[in-house]
């Protein structure tokens, strides 16, 4: 792209044919290269040098405090941004080939080993607290490459950066209002006429837009039921809804959602981050997102698909295997967990009969008895009513023929 030229996330994915989340991510990485400028005015830019540099991984210093360690040299590279690690395990030979410019290799006290990864432009981080040789520390001060020492083991510090790693991943999977909104969405003035909305209808085919004022912050929202029956000439800020609820570009997609159906939006204004107006997220926007969500391979997973894979359906019932990490510190399945096993057959079960994304309303759980891990728990669920707006379901849980919990669900349907 030439120098100067605006980059859109819409554009971008009907240029490339993706989603709009995926070219979003990819100009997310475009900015951590210093490729282009984001501004929350101009939108935005492809730039010549790296005038903003956002990094989304992990930095040195970041490990640094991870691992609890100490910085020995190269101090002025801590800022530098780290994706993967490796372990030196291993003889000289075979360590080459494990080693990738810019990363990070955890090892004790080998000299050797050191020096090979400082001299391929990995960062080290040394283990069990041992002595540096002043070589090594000369090298890595010499090329601004960092070394860090710490008391801990190896697979400690491993499992620790590793769960960082996934931690920042599941981040980025996270699909937020930045990712779907519209920014190009049409807007009305408080000056406009009623006259102005019915030509904005006829031009765009909506029927609710945004009411900012000339500062461009967000003073209303004005739909057809507002000019309903009002003449040509009464002025946009007479029939306006004043105080909408606004959304903001790090708020999630699920979150937003929800408030949107528990308010009954179609449409939410979304604002940047000096409170003026950046363009509007609509329902259908939401659920096309967590559908593309839904089907797209995760490359990390959280506890969600943990419970998912936990849970297998047979026949009328669902059934499920209690796991060391379903447990409490008392020795009985969590309440947290039991209710995000139930959530996640709730979400099942509706899905047969609707195919449509659902908002759990309220859960109540009650325990009739306490269960051991390896115990295989039966989960019945029963639809009690079921409207084209929601559902309430009672579920009964057994073991060995014995029920344990009873749990209460009601659910919107979007």
């Amino acid at each position: 792209m030439e120098i100067g030229k605006k980059v859109s996330v819409r554009g971008l994915a009907t240029r490339l044919k993706v989603s709009d989340g995926t070219a979003y991510r990819a100009i997310k990485e475009a900015q951590a290269r210093g490729l282009v400028s984001i501004n929350d005015r101009s939108g935005t830019t492809r730039i010549a040098t790296q005038e903003q540099r956002v990094i989304e991984t992990l930095t040195f210093g970041e490990i640094a405090k991870i691992s609890s360690a100490e910085v020995m040299a190269g101090e002025s590279g801590l800022t530098q941004a780290f994706s993967k690690f490796a372990i030196a395990a291993m003889t000289k030979e075979n360590i080459l080939k494990y080693l990738t410019h810019g990363g990070l290799v955890i090892v004790g006290d080998r000299t050797d080993i050191q020096l090979i990864a400082l001299h391929e432009g990995n960062a080290v981080l040394i283990t069990g607290g041992v002595d540096i040789e002043p070589q090594v520390l000369a090298y890595a001060n010499a090329h601004d490459i960092p070394v860090l020492r710490t008391d801990f083991d190896t697979f400690t510090v491993a499992s620790r950066i590793n769960r960082a790693l996934s931690n920042e991943l599941i981040k980025k999977e996270i699909t937020t209002v930045a990712d779907v909104y519209q920014s190009q969405a049409p807007t009305l003035y408080e000056i406009s006429t009623v006259k102005d909305y019915l030509d904005l209808v006829k031009k765009t085919n909506g029927s609710r837009f945004a009411v900012i004022n000339q500062h461009k912050l967000v003073v209303g929202v004005v739909s057809m039921r507002d000019v309903t029956g009002k003449k040509n000439s009464t002025t946009i800020d007479k029939v306006m809804t004043r105080n909408p609820k606004l959304a903001k570009f790090d708020m999630t997609v699920a979150s937003t959602s929800q408030k949107m159906i528990f308010d009954g939006y179609d449409m939410m204004p979304v604002i940047n981050s000096d409170s003026t107006y950046a363009g509007i997220i609509s329902k259908s926007d939401m659920l096309r997102s967590m559908q593309e969500s839904s089907e797209q391979s995760q490359f990390s997973h959280t506890m969600t698909d943990d419970v998912a894979r936990a849970v297998k359906e047979v026949q009328s019932y669902y059934t499920f295997t209690v796991e060391p990490y379903m447990m409490n510190n008392v020795g009985n399945i969590a309440n947290g967990m039991m209710a995000e096993i139930i959530s996640n057959i709730t979400d099942r079960v509706m899905t047969k009969t609707k195919n449509k994304n659902i908002i759990i309303e309220s859960m109540n759980i009650y325990f009739m008895g306490a269960v051991a891990i390896d115990d295989e728990l039966e989960v019945y669920p029963k639809i009690i009513s079921e409207s084209r707006l929601g559902a309430t379901i009672d579920f009964e849980v057994y073991l060995d023929y014995q029920i344990i919990s009873k749990i209460l669900v009601t659910l919107q349907i979007n």
